[in-house]
């Protein structure tokens, strides 16, 4: 068909397509600069906390959660109002809870980013350990698959996933990049 053209138009039909597929298709750098914590604000909660009931502090006046385990003073460390908080169950197995310090309910929904022993796999069959990365003043979630951590792999890899926590619920936002670029914030 571009034969048959002046090539001129040929040139300028060729130009449009590439114009139009580069311009439709956002580019994964970009797709990933653009999502940042700033760009999902949320007001922290200043108030009277509600502590969650599987934190308590042993008669040390350590902070422990429902197993006895070392934990962080419940603080908001997530989403304007919320406590994120990652519970060891053994190697390579994590669970994590979200409890809101304002009203104090539960959201069990965050039991989707659970690994346990065996860990999960991911489609094409490599395990993987989940590490959350957040911040107080935010609802982006950041989801690094660590794979083959737990294995006798030569070289570990990770992928990277973005969420919006709105309403109770996490809304995945973008699709699983083969890399992260993130670095882990929350020692938790």
């Amino acid at each position: 068909m571009l034969s048959a053209m002046h090539p001129k138009i040929a040139v300028y039909a060729l130009l449009s397509v590439a114009l139009l597929l580069t311009s439709a298709c956002p580019c994964r750098a970009q797709e990933r600069a653009a999502m940042t914590f700033d760009r999902f604000p949320v007001e922290i909660y200043r108030g009277h906390l509600k502590m969650p009931r599987e934190f308590h502090r042993s008669s040390g006046g350590l902070w422990q959660d429902e197993s006895g385990k070392p934990a962080s003073q419940p603080r908001v460390n997530f989403a304007g109002e919320y406590y994120l908080a990652v519970h060891s169950c053994g190697t390579c197995c994590r669970y994590y809870t979200l409890n809101n310090l304002h009203t104090g309910v539960e959201v069990s929904e965050v039991r989707m980013f659970d690994a346990a022993e065996p860990s999960p796999v991911t489609r094409d069959g490599r395990s993987y350990v989940p590490v959350l990365i957040f911040q107080p003043g935010s609802k982006l979630l950041i989801v690094q698959y660590a794979l083959d951590l737990c294995t006798a792999a030569d070289k570990h890899e990770c992928r990277e996933r973005y969420f919006i926590f709105e309403k109770g619920h996490f809304r995945v936002i973008s699709r699983t990049f083969r890399s992260c670029a993130h670095e882990r914030e929350n020692p938790e």
